[in-house]
């Protein structure tokens, strides 16, 4: 188990200069992790009262933590190719096409560029700097029509940092998805339900949605699209979120479920878990936000 040191906590927010601090908001919580490894652990996170973003209070050694990450479990199976649909959905809608480029930064398992890839859109690219496969920097030394960062800004310290690698890999007039939790969407006084999205401890900052709009409009990006579904909520049968986090709520409730073979339990069997199955998605849950920012010319 890894220490977590006091002398190295997040008691101040990063994303706004007022007096905001761990010791003077009431709005915090203890969770434990969604991880099946460290289930047992928890981790306080807390809100910024001006900006609204969430914190993770303990900086700890997350390399220990990354080590069999769940998602380098992820298969080329049914659901990825239903999500990753959506995905494409989302990318056309803002001009992608067979001849743009693009980079899937932050990639994780590199397999929806597989995907893009036998579909024919041959301009697709990936880079992951915790990936072993793909942690070739070589994919930075150039720019690209679209650049994709789903699930990533979270992750880090500094979002204005990466936001501004972004916008260095993007070419003038390219587009930007950033797609991640967002904490305004998120209550902590009942952080148990939104266990998956504080996802600890490797969310360390939560960003709301006023910080990312900001973070991108003070750097001369504009707001082309603003989604506050996440894209793998769908109208296919089982493949929404209502019902993918009753079905995790019915077994141990860890992200290690969506990688797992199917479970089969009476508990998904009742009305209720039927009616979710096939109607969720007419039920969306809005605690996920996607940004499609557009670079001037």
């Amino acid at each position: 188990m890894s220490d977590k040191n006091p002398a190295t906590q997040r008691t101040e927010c990063n994303f706004c200069t007022t007096t905001s601090t761990f010791a003077s908001t009431r709005d915090r919580a203890e969770i434990n992790s969604n991880v099946r490894k460290f289930a047992d652990e928890r981790f306080m996170v807390w809100r910024c009262e001006t900006c609204r973003s969430i914190h993770s209070l303990d900086v700890v050694d997350l390399p220990y933590y990354y080590k069999d990450y769940p998602f380098q479990r992820q298969k080329a199976d049914a659901g990825l190719r239903i999500i990753s649909r959506n995905m494409l959905r989302r990318l056309r809608s803002s001009g992608f096409s067979e001849q743009s480029s693009l980079l899937d930064f932050g990639c994780g398992s590199g397999l929806f560029v597989e995907w893009l890839r036998r579909r024919g859109y041959g301009e697709s690219h990936r880079f992951d700097a915790y990936t072993e496969r793909f942690n070739d920097a070589s994919a930075l030394d150039r720019t690209y029509d679209f650049v994709m960062a789903q699930d990533v800004v979270e992750h880090v310290e500094d979002a204005g940092e990466l936001l501004d690698q972004l916008i260095g890999l993007t070419t003038p007039g390219g587009a930007i998805l950033i797609g991640t939790p967002n904490a305004e969407a998120i209550d902590l006084r009942n952080a148990e339900a939104h266990r998956h999205s504080l996802h600890q401890p490797y969310h360390l900052h939560v960003l709301s949605e006023r910080v990312l709009r900001e973070l991108g409009t003070s750097r001369g990006l504009r707001v082309e699209r603003f989604y506050e579904v996440y894209y793998t909520d769908t109208f296919i049968p089982f493949a929404n979120v209502r019902f993918q986090l009753h079905y995790a709520r019915s077994l141990d409730n860890t992200l290690d479920l969506a990688f797992d073979p199917p479970h089969v339990s009476w508990r998904l069997l009742t009305p209720k878990s039927l009616g979710l199955a096939f109607f969720g998605r007419f039920f969306p849950v809005k605690t996920e936000m996607t940004f499609v920012f557009r670079k001037a010319v």
